[in-house]
C-alpha cells in the first residue's frame, strides 16, 4: 500500500515503491510482499486490472528531513526472520537513498512464515481467477452468439414481413387497377346505352311531331276546302275548330311517344345497375299508367 503526500509528484513516489519492492524482493528468504492473505487478495485484484503497483509496500513523506518505508513481507522457512528482516532494511535504504529525500527508514514486518508443507493460497487464488475470468469469457461468448442469433432471425422476420407487404400492396394496386377499368367500362357502357336510348326516343319523338303537324295540315286544308264549298254554294260556314279530333289524336300520340322514351331510359339504367333493387323500368311503367287518361 503506497501514502502519497501532496507535496510529493504522485509519479516520483510510485517510483519509490516500486524500487522498496524490487530491493525487499531480491533478499533471500522472502517468499513473497504482503500477507498470505493480502497476496490472494492482490492475485485476483490483478486479473481485473486493479492490483497495486506495489503490494506489501507502504511509502509516507510526512517528515520534512525524510521517508519512512514500511515492508510486509513473508519468509521462507527454514530461514531465520531476524536476519532476513535486517537483510530488508539494508536493501530497500540502498534503494531509496539516491532519490534525494533526506534520511530512509525502514520498518520490516513480517506476516508469516511459508513452510514445505503450506498451502500456497496465491497460486490457488490465481487459479480460482483465472477459472472464473474463463468461465465469464465462456459466458460473454455464448451471450455475443446467442444474440447475433437473435438478431439474425428478426432480420429475417422483418426482411419477410417488408416482401409480404411489398406482395401485399402490389396485390392492392394491381386489383384497383382493374376495378377501376371495369368500373370505366361499365360507366362507358351506360352512357353509350343512354346516349343511344335517348337518340332514339328523340328521333321517335321528333317523327311522331312530324306526322302529327301533317295530319294537322291536312285537316287544316281540308277545313279550308270546306269552308270554301260552302261560300260558293251560299252556305254560312260553321265556326267550329277545325279537325279537333285529329288535333286531340296528336296530343296522345305524342303523350304515348314521349311514354316509351321514358320507359326506354328505365330499362338502360336496369341494365346499368349491379344490385337487385327493383328495377327503374317497373318504377316508370307504374307512373305512366297512373298518370295515362282513363277512358
Amino acid at each position: 500500500m503506497t501514502t502519497i503526500d501532496a507535496t510529493i509528484d504522485p509519479p516520483d513516489l510510485e517510483a519509490a515503491a516500486t524500487l522498496a519492492a524490487t530491493a525487499a524482493g531480491s533478499v533471500p528468504g522472502v517468499h513473497a510482499l504482503g500477507s498470505l492473505l493480502g497476496r490472494a487478495s492482490d492475485a485476483v485484484r490483478e486479473r481485473v486490472g486493479l492490483a497495486r503497483t506495489a503490494p506489501g509496500v507502504k511509502i509516507d513523506t510526512d517528515r520534512a528531513d525524510g521517508v519512512t518505508a514500511t515492508i510486509s513481507l513473508v519468509v521462507d522457512y527454514p530461514h531465520k526472520l531476524r536476519e532476513v528482516s535486517d537483510e530488508v532494511r539494508r536493501a530497500v535504504r540502498t534503494a531509496l537513498e539516491p532519490l534525494g529525500r533526506g534520511r530512509v527508514d525502514v520498518d520490516v514486518v513480517v506476516t508469516g512464515v511459508f513452510g514445505p508443507f503450506d498451502r500456497d493460497v496465491v497460486a490457488e487464488a490465481e487459479e480460482r481467477a483465472d477459472a472464473v475470468a474463463a468461465r465469464a469469457s465462456e459466458v460473454a461468448d455464448d451471450a455475443k452468439a446467442k444474440a447475433r442469433d437473435v438478431a439474425d432471425r428478426a432480420s429475417a422476420v422483418a426482411d419477410d414481413a417488408k416482401a409480404r407487404a411489398s406482395e401485399a400492396a402490389d396485390d392492392v394496386r394491381a386489383r384497383s387497377k382493374d376495378l377501376a377499368a371495369s368500373a370505366s367500362e361499365t360507366i362507358d357502357t351506360a352512357v353509350s346505352k343512354t346516349k343511344d336510348v335517348a337518340a332514339g326516343a328523340a328521333a321517335a319523338v321528333n317523327e311522331t311531331v312530324r306526322q302529327a303537324r301533317e295530319r294537322v295540315a291536312a285537316a287544316d286544308a281540308e277545313s279550308d276546302i270546306a269552308a270554301a264549298d260552302r261560300v260558293t254554294e251560299g252556305l254560312e260556314p260553321e265556326r267550329t275548330t277545325p279537325a279537333a279530333d285529329d288535333r286531340g289524336d296528336v296530343s296522345d300520340v305524342v303523350a304515348e311517344a314521349l311514354e316509351d322514351a321514358a320507359i326506354d331510359i328505365a330499362i338502360a339504367a336496369d341494365e346499368v345497375r349491379a344490385d337487385d333493387k327493383t328495377p327503374a323500368t317497373d318504377s316508370v311503367q307504374s307512373v305512366v299508367e297512373d298518370e295515362r287518361p282513363r277512358p
